[in-house]
């Protein structure tokens, strides 16, 4: 009788725990893409130089396009070209293939001035569960190199876990 009563509890705790780890895997995704943001514009202000924050599948340069759930890099680009010159500084982003991140716009990367600033328009990276927008999770970075963590707008969770 006994176990059957562990049994029964057992069972509703696991999507409760399952809950939980994805939960806990957005927010980690999140706060580590924050601090890589902040780094770089630290870097960029620091060192007077561009710095590029990249989406990166090699760690080496980066990617052509916008999605982001390979990992990063960060790289110096003191001719704006939007590619690392050089080895890159910092790579890193490999999380589980449950996580999918994708950026906004057109923009394929994020590119520091020497003054803290990105150009002319917000960029925001979505970070969600493939095929579930419901939990998904936004670092925005505004024009000034000001970095927040919030809720995913439904349009940009909707677009991430490809349910749009």
């Amino acid at each position: 009788m006994a176990l059957i009563i562990l049994a029964v509890l057992a069972a509703a705790a696991v999507p409760s725990f399952a809950n939980m780890l994805d939960r806990q895997e957005l927010n980690a995704a999140q706060n580590d893409y924050i601090t890589a943001v902040l780094h770089a514009r630290y870097l960029a202000v620091n060192d007077q130089v561009r710095i590029v924050f990249c989406p990166s599948s090699d760690g080496l340069t980066c990617n052509s396009n916008n999605a982001w759930s390979d990992g990063w890099l960060i790289g110096r680009d003191p001719s704006n070209k939007g590619q690392p010159d050089g080895v890159p500084l910092y790579v890193g982003g490999k999380y589980s293939r449950r996580l999918n991140i994708v950026g906004s716009g057109s923009r394929r990367s994020v590119r520091f001035q020497p003054d803290g600033t990105v150009g002319n328009s917000n960029q925001t990276l979505t970070i969600c569960l493939r095929n579930d927008a419901s939990r998904a999770l936004s670092v925005v970075i505004a024009r000034r190199g000001r970095v927040r963590g919030e809720v995913a707008k439904a349009a940009d969770a909707a677009r991430c876990a490809g349910t749009d």
